[in-house]
């Protein structure tokens, strides 16, 4: 239900550090959410797109779900973490601290044709 993703790559010099955190797929529409405390968003789910978090600031609760079982998962997400969520999945975030992350869809919204379903 959820993929987590390890860096590929950290270096660390007198310059400073870089860590590569995604050599993979190809997205279409990136977006960066701010959260208070104790808000909630998402609560849908997409047919064909997946989605990449990757989270800078904050800890969040990620609630899964399969449409098609009904089974279910609760992660805690911290910053530093990246992951993913592919289609079929309800997923719901509450924001347990102050929270930054940088949301990757691979597939843009279409406003015409949204990819964009709640049960």
């Amino acid at each position: 239900m959820i993929d987590f993703i390890d860096s590929y790559f950290s270096n660390s010099d007198e310059k400073g550090s870089i860590v590569g955190l995604v050599n993979f797929g190809q997205w279409e529409e990136l977006n960066i959410i701010e959260s208070l405390k104790d808000a909630v968003r998402g609560g849908h789910y997409h047919l064909r797109t997946t989605e990449l978090f990757i989270i800078l600031e904050g800890r969040i609760e990620v609630f899964l779900e399969n449409i098609h079982n009904d089974r279910t998962k609760i992660v805690e997400v911290n910053a530093g973490e990246v992951f993913l969520i592919k289609p079929k999945i309800i997923h719901t975030f509450r924001v347990l601290e102050n929270s930054r992350w940088i949301n990757c869809l691979s597939t843009k919204i279409d406003p015409n044709n949204k990819d964009f379903y709640r049960k």
